[in-house]
């Protein structure tokens, strides 16, 4: 039987939260068996909503809104959460967003490519993004013409979504550009047309090869044909995943062991499997290493106390945290772990709990926390957020304020219960995966 602690942790780092259901199912077979319970999404593709799975002329931010909407309920309610986790992760890494790309149709689609894929292949992932109408306007290829190169797409390829910066040449940089000419977008339907007109059909030398390169043969050139390049590509990627499922500064170990078979084959399934079985996923420095996102805190928020985006609208929070679904800040994504720890995006996530508070407190809600003794009502607000058992420092901090209050109050007041709830949702241990 697998080791409950290690299915917990696992859980909360592939669906959010560890759903006490979850933890006590996959803890009666083996660690590999939970994993391969975590990793099979159903077969059927998941539908888009009719109100975004086209554009509607003049409703482009109501579409919006219910598209942030939707993904974050996604995210709570999935039957295989790992499948939002790993659409998100795509998502943060060949990015797009929606302020620049103007068009639902264009970023919906973009969104459910990822998740279709989101433990595929690489390399056809890799493939179909590139020519995704919503990346094809973000970076400008839509625009790129043998007369006039762009090489906005082609930088980022290289440098963010594939080698990474110090691995390609700035000549490199401009073969992939032309290279990529005539791959477009269809002004009326908004769909991928290739122009073969605006094409470069000249020579180009990329990586030290002169041929008349075509944008797809740049990347099979560093995915396929070009051992060394598609090795520094695997351990990339392989870094990212470990820094968004485990800690920062991946151990050596990890990608030295993972990334030769990743570049075999760029299979990300079996990827996944491989590091959650790694022993390092469980040792200290992964159990207590990685923060919360605000998207990932938020949802945890969500799942704890039953509310959906309907009633608390975080769509309208997480812009101040910093994490805005469908609008990445940059084409890099965003930073992880110690970048969310700042006075300013904790300060939007104390917004957030205080207006969850409010709706927990509706119609008297938790007013029975007053009338149990104070190491009852810490451990039921703890219970309630899963953050139990709680470290000596938050326990004296709750246990400190809720003997002045009810020293103030011996009666009991309102605002006991209600700072106790914001006082859990802002704990140090809700904060971390």
């Amino acid at each position: 039987m697998a080791d409950p602690t290690q299915i917990a942790h696992l859980l909360r780092r592939t669906e959010y939260v560890a759903r006490p259901d979850r933890v006590t199912a996959l803890s009666q077979g083996t660690l590999d068996a939970a994993i391969d319970d975590i990793l099979n999404f159903p077969a059927d593709p998941v539908m888009l909503p009719a109100f975004i799975d086209h554009t509607i002329d003049g409703m482009g931010w109501d579409q919006y809104v219910f598209a942030s909407k939707w993904w974050l309920d996604r995210m709570v309610d999935s039957a295989k959460p790992m499948q939002e986790k790993m659409t998100f992760f795509w998502h943060g890494h060949f990015t797009s967003s929606w302020g620049k790309v103007g068009n639902t149709w264009a970023m919906t689609k973009q969104n459910k490519l990822y998740r279709d894929n989101a433990i595929g292949s690489f390399y056809s992932l890799t493939q179909a993004m590139a020519i995704e109408p919503a990346m094809l306007l973000y970076l400008d290829n839509a625009e790129n013409t043998k007369t006039s190169p762009n090489e906005n797409f082609a930088r980022e390829l290289l440098e963010l979504f594939t080698l990474g910066v110090g691995n390609y040449a700035e000549s490199d940089v401009l073969a992939a550009a032309r290279a990529w000419t005539g791959y477009g977008i269809n002004w009326t339907t908004y769909a991928y047309e290739y122009h073969s007109a605006r094409h470069d059909i000249t020579n180009k030398t990329f990586f030290g090869t002169t041929k008349a390169w075509t944008g797809p043969q740049i990347i099979d050139e560093m995915l396929l044909n070009n051992a060394a390049k598609a090795l520094l590509v695997a351990r990339r990627i392989v870094g990212k995943l470990w820094e968004y499922f485990a800690h920062q500064n991946p151990p050596a170990a990890v990608i030295d062991a993972l990334a030769p078979g990743f570049a075999a084959n760029w299979q990300v399934k079996p990827l996944l499997k491989a590091m959650f079985l790694r022993s390092e996923f469980y040792l200290p420095t992964a159990t207590q290493g990685l923060v919360r996102s605000p998207v990932d805190w938020v949802v945890a928020l969500m799942y704890y106390t039953g509310f959906r985006s309907d009633a608390i609208n975080p769509q309208w929070y997480v812009d101040g945290m910093g994490q805005v679904p469908f609008d990445p800040p940059n084409v890099a994504g965003w930073k992880s772990n110690a970048y969310w720890v700042n006075t300013s995006t904790f300060g939007a996530r104390a917004g957030f709990a205080r207006g969850i508070t409010w709706h927990l407190r509706q119609n008297g809600g938790y007013d029975n926390l007053k009338s149990l003794s104070i190491s009852d009502a810490i451990d039921a607000v703890a219970t309630l957020f899963g953050i139990a058992p709680l470290s000596t420092v938050t326990r004296s901090a709750m246990t400190n304020f809720l003997t002045a209050q009810r020293a103030a109050a011996p009666y009991g007041d309102w605002w006991e219960p209600t700072n106790l709830l914001s006082m859990a949702m802002l704990a140090p241990e809700m904060h971390v995966a």
